[in-house]
């Protein structure tokens, strides 16, 4: 339509006709051969008008042309920032979808010399007979929910120094090193643990190696230098061993000979930036956990029927504690079992630096008194250590309670600035009648009791905690009912960036708790 009214308005009769009707018999008989001058430049003339005016609407129709574009550029807006932002987040939830089958990776090298990742698509066996190493400046990251299955009792896990273990799971996928034998035939001992070696300060001077300040792991040989630990002339007490959160670690420990074993989990010379929280160590043939020196840090710790010590220390270990579980078992191996066990140094009592770690909010349970296990204490101080303990619930060992055992001891825990101290903690339940030997009862010049009970020191002997089910070994239940003697005569923890201050009760979990942090990764399989 607009076309066509086009079409007639430029048509030169037509314009002639309008302009000057005399002329009408002049101009138009032959448009091309008209040899009037004036009606042609009259044509000419009125003909540009309407070109004139045939633009308008071509820049009319360019406005929308330039709004078309605003929605162009609206519409890529949320192509650049919604999709892209949003299609990042699902590969990092990927990543942790563990199917249900994993493939299996047989892991039989002796050593890692590259930055790895294991993840939970795969379950790796440590297939080597003997240990697998990482070596610097190797990193071994570990995802949530990965399963890691030891073959033999020396196939072991050891990080050296200069390389690192990142092994960070989360409450609902925890990371699981584990027999790799059936359920139901798992047993202590099965595979050899993990090992952890740093830099930090030690207190080993005069050892196998002949270094001042450093050690060498115990079930290795002397002379293989990826055993060292320890930062000799020039230790660094900040050194990061690595990450290990949220991880379970079963059915592990081996006896190599006396005095020479792998344990659960061994931390050696690790400085104050690794990390060591929400840990499981369960049914080790050895030590739950063993620091020797160092000060790396340990935190919501579960040590559950470890067949020698629950928690080891010595060769000058220096760190905190905060949230620890100890639960001994019904039988032992062991000569002497222990809750806690605690050295400064096997050989020389008063090494520098002197073994004294700070610990806050623990529960330490045996199998419960009635139990006849020989030898079997709650927790053994010994050979020079000092430590501090606050808020910590000690009960249920056949023998005795708190052992302060030999003089270099006795003289860290008396004067006037001890250095070895129980405050605001409670013990019960201790020897064979659950009413004597709270304390310990061995012959010695040390009178644990008297210690123990000083009015300054805030402890009390002989009164029930109410823990629901502390000793039962495959569903254990230790949180204090509400009302518990364990909600009064707290001491606050140091407000220092690694205790947590709001925890003023006595034990490892708050009284009448409907949950607690051991709710979900942890697990007390029999076999």
């Amino acid at each position: 339509m607009h076309h066509s009214s086009r079409s007639s308005l430029l048509n030169p009769c037509f314009i002639a006709a309008l302009l000057a009707p005399s002329l009408l018999l002049v101009g138009c008989g032959d448009e091309s051969g008209d040899v009037m001058g004036n009606p042609t430049r009259d044509a000419g003339s009125d003909l540009g008008t309407p070109i004139a005016d045939t633009g308008t609407p071509i820049t009319d129709t360019g406005t929308p042309i330039t709004d078309t574009g605003t929605p162009t550029t609206d519409t890529g807006t949320p192509s650049t920032d919604t999709p892209v932002a949003d299609a990042g987040s699902p590969p990092a939830d990927a990543g942790v979808q563990c199917p249900a089958n994993p493939t299996e990776v047989r892991i039989s090298t002796s050593t890692i010399t590259a930055s790895t990742t294991w993840d939970c698509t795969h379950t790796y066996v440590l297939d080597n007979p003997s240990p697998t190493f990482v070596l610097a400046p190797a990193v071994l990251t570990i995802g949530p929910g990965t399963v890691i299955r030891g073959s033999s009792p020396q196939s072991a896990l050891i990080v050296t120094r200069g390389a690192r273990l990142e092994a960070s799971g989360t409450a609902a996928q925890p990371i699981v090193f584990t027999s790799n034998r059936p359920v139901g035939m798992r047993r202590a001992g099965d595979w050899g643990g993990v090992v952890l070696l740093g830099s930090a300060a030690i207190n080993d001077s005069a050892n196998m190696t002949g270094a001042t300040g450093t050690n060498q792991l115990e079930g290795l040989d002397s002379t293989d230098m990826r055993g060292r630990y320890g930062g000799g002339a020039t230790p660094d007490d900040a050194y990061n061993c690595g990450t290990v959160r949220y991880v379970r670690i079963e059915f592990a420990g081996y006896t190599l000979s006396a005095n020479n074993e792998l344990n659960a989990l061994t931390v050696c010379g690790c400085g104050s930036a690794t990390t060591l929280d929400y840990v499981q160590v369960h049914r080790g043939a050895d030590d739950g956990i063993e620091l020797f020196g160092g000060t790396a840090n340990l935190r919501h710790a579960v040590m559950t029927q470890s067949d020698d010590d629950g928690l080891d220390w010595d060769q000058g270990w220096r760190g905190k504690a905060q949230f620890l579980v100890v639960q001994g078992p019904a039988m032992s191996g062991e000569s002497d079992p222990s809750g806690i066990e605690a050295d400064n140094d096997r050989d020389v009592a008063t090494a520098m630096p002197t073994s004294e770690p700070t610990i806050y909010n623990a529960t330490i349970v045996g199998p419960g008194n009635t139990v006849s296990v020989a030898n079997y204490r709650a927790i053994v101080l010994r050979r020079g250590t000092a430590g501090r303990f606050a808020n910590v619930l000690v009960g249920g060992f056949p023998v005795s309670g708190i052992d302060v055992r030999d003089s270099a001891t006795f003289a860290l825990a008396t004067g006037t600035a001890a250095r070895l101290q129980f405050t605001s903690s409670l013990v019960w339940a201790n020897g064979p009648d659950g009413m004597q030997h709270f304390l310990d009862n061995s012959p010695d010049t040390f009178d644990e009791g008297a210690w123990f009970t000083d009015a300054a020191r805030g402890n009390r002997v002989g009164v029930d905690p109410m823990l629901p089910a502390p000793f039962n070994a495959t569903a254990p239940d230790l949180v204090p009912a509400a009302g518990s003697p364990a909600a009064t005569g707290a001491a606050t923890p140091p407000n220092d960036g690694f205790f947590d201050a709001t925890a003023t009760y006595l034990g490892a979990v708050p009284p009448g708790a409907a949950s607690n942090w051991m709710t979900g990764w942890t697990a007390f399989p029999a076999n």
